[in-house]
C-alpha cells in the first residue's frame, strides 16, 4: 500500500492508478510545475538536485561509483535504509526510509517531504520503480526538472522521460548527465 494504516486513508488504498496520481497531484497544487530548466546543464552544473535511489544495491552502487564526487556535494539522496553503509562509504547526504515508513501519511514520510521541500532542489532524478508516494515527493519538491526513464506516462510528477540505451544501463547513462562535456 502507498497510504498509512487507518481510517483516514482507507478508501485511497482502493484507487486504480490514474485516481492515485490524481490525487496526489492535487496534493501539491498546480504551481510547482511550470517552472524553467535546462538539462543536462541544471545536472552538471551541480545544482541543488534530489536523487531518489533505487533500493537495488548492485544500481545504487554502479549511480554512486559514477556520479563526479562534485555531484555528491549538491545532491540530496532518498533511499531505503538498506543503502546507509553505502551512501556514508560515498560521504553522501541522504534521507532514509523504510518499507513501512515509506508510506503517505506515515511520520517517517512526512519528516521525508519536509526534507525534500527545505532542500529546494533544481532538479529531481527518479529512476523507478514508479511509486505514487514517491512522484509526489518529485513533484512537492518544486525542482522545475524532474527526470527519470520510460516515464512519460508519469507526467507531470516527472517530465524529462529518458530512453535507455541498449548499450548502457539506465545508473550508468543518469550519472554521466552529471559530468560536463568538454569545452573544444
Amino acid at each position: 500500500s502507498f497510504f498509512a494504516d487507518g481510517k483516514k486513508f482507507f478508501l485511497m488504498r482502493l484507487f486504480c492508478k490514474p485516481l492515485l496520481y490524481r490525487w496526489f497531484r492535487s496534493k501539491v497544487g498546480k504551481s510547482k510545475s511550470s517552472k524553467n530548466f535546462s538539462f543536462p546543464k541544471s545536472l552538471q552544473d551541480h545544482e541543488k538536485t534530489v536523487f531518489f535511489l533505487p533500493e537495488d544495491k548492485k544500481i545504487a552502487k554502479t549511480i554512486l561509483d559514477e556520479l563526479p564526487e562534485e555531484s555528491l556535494k549538491t545532491i540530496l539522496f532518498i533511499a531505503h535504509g538498506d543503502l546507509e553503509i553505502l551512501l556514508e562509504k560515498k560521504k553522501a547526504t541522504a534521507s532514509y526510509y523504510t518499507d513501512k515508513g515509506c508510506r503517505y501519511g506515515e511520520p517517517l514520510f512526512e519528516r521525508l517531504e519536509y526534507q525534500v521541500k527545505a532542500y529546494s532542489p533544481v532538479a529531481c532524478v527518479y529512476l523507478g520503480p514508479f511509486k505514487p508516494q514517491f512522484l509526489y515527493l518529485a513533484l512537492a519538491s518544486g525542482a522545475a526538472l524532474r527526470v527519470g526513464f520510460d516515464c512519460a506516462k508519469e507526467y507531470p510528477f516527472l517530465n524529462v522521460s529518458l530512453h535507455p540505451l541498449k548499450t548502457i544501463s539506465p545508473a550508468r547513462m543518469m550519472a554521466r548527465y552529471f559530468v560536463k562535456e568538454p569545452k573544444d
